[in-house]
């Protein structure tokens, strides 16, 4: 008699292991949230592959009738139990049901830092925030978008008028932006070697519209951009698009249903009604930090804004005069399970008081 594809031992400990991944809060299979499934990570745990898992998670219930209890998941969030009389206390939470499910990623987000060939003081801002990233070594670096204000191809300034004259040509432009990267390297230390993405925003996505409208020029120049970062380790991320690290999307600015970012002073707390992920993001140039309660497995989606990188005070010419309430310097974070753990501001003031005195040494 042939042997059965699973033995029934191998298919209870299977489903048992399951089990148990459930009961420490780890999603059954269908269920929206971050982190890993309760499948996942009894895979991991027991040495084979997921798709073997998945593979003997069926084989058991059409040989033996057996399958993982998905009533056992419980979502991962203490929730102190009543305690049954005075003298007797409530039993105290479990680790696994107080932390968020995956690695903790320590990651440095970097605001619109709107390197210009006309604002060469704005190179330095760079190796400060490198040195910074350097001392404290954070696993990811992300870069909002708006690295480069691409004022050469700017559709604000028709090129018949006066104001064109004071326009960059795209040459400058890139030879900024070499530049710039070139004193991003300056201040990263040689044994550092973080994961390093931009996000792009609409200032770069200037450079595809202008190629879209001279189709001869067609990746000439985003190609030369992009490779630019690509040699100096930044991975470029399309404009618009949610980059996701531990759950936690960063993108420019989030869109909203007619494609355009969610603007005005409650842009944050309209996004945060939209979507179902935490949201890293500049464009605005403000700080501000919402916290949006939900109901479910996820009970709170954070929207923060990173505000710009550009050295302190300074604000570009197109505000004019009208208030502003941006804020300058970069934001230290911990992403874990999708959720935002942690999150500190650090103003260029501080950078420059604790990075910047070392620029020519």
């Amino acid at each position: 008699m042939a042997q059965p594809a699973l033995k029934l031992e191998t298919a209870q400990e299977t489903v048992e292991r399951v089990n148990t991944a459930l009961r420490q809060g780890y999603r059954p299979p269908g269920l929206p949230g971050a982190g890993p499934a309760a499948i996942a990570i009894a895979a991991d745990e027991w040495g084979v592959n997921r798709a073997t898992m998945q593979g003997r998670i069926v084989a058991a219930k059409t040989l033996y009738g057996l399958e993982p209890d998905n009533t056992l998941y419980r979502a991962q969030r203490y929730q102190q139990p009543v305690p049954r009389a005075v003298v007797h206390d409530a039993a105290p939470p479990e680790p696994q049901m107080s932390q968020p499910s995956g690695k903790a990623v320590r990651v440095l987000a970097i605001g619109d830092l709107h390197q210009d060939p006309r604002h060469p003081d704005r190179l330095n801002v760079l190796t400060w925030i490198a040195r910074y990233a350097s001392h404290h070594r954070f696993d990811h670096i992300v870069q909002i978008g708006d690295w480069s204000t691409w004022d050469s191809v700017n559709q604000h300034d028709r090129n018949d008028t006066a104001g064109a004259r004071h326009k960059p040509s795209i040459a400058r432009d890139m030879e900024n932006l070499k530049d710039s990267l070139a004193a991003w390297r300056a201040g990263i230390a040689p044994d550092y070697k973080p994961r390093q993405t931009i996000v792009l925003g609409n200032h770069e996505n200037r450079l595809e519209r202008f190629e879209n409208a001279n189709p001869e020029a067609l990746g000439s120049f985003t190609g030369e951009r992009d490779q630019a970062f690509l040699q100096y380790g930044w991975k470029t991320r399309p404009y618009g698009e949610l980059f996701y690290i531990e759950g936690v999307a960063f993108t420019h600015h989030p869109v909203n249903g007619v494609g355009r970012a969610f603007g005005g002073e409650t842009g944050p707390q309209r996004a945060a009604n939209k979507t179902t992920v935490p949201i890293v993001s500049g464009h605005t140039h403000k700080r501000q930090v919402h916290d949006a309660a939900k109901i479910g497995p996820v009970d709170v989606i954070s929207m923060v804004e990173i505000g710009c990188a550009l050295p302190w005070g300074v604000v570009e010419s197109y505000a004019k005069h009208g208030m502003t309430g941006w804020w300058h310097g970069v934001v230290p974070m911990t992403v874990q399970g999708g959720v935002i753990t942690d999150l500190a501001f650090v103003s260029m003031l501080t950078l420059e008081r604790e990075y910047g005195d070392r620029l020519a040494a």
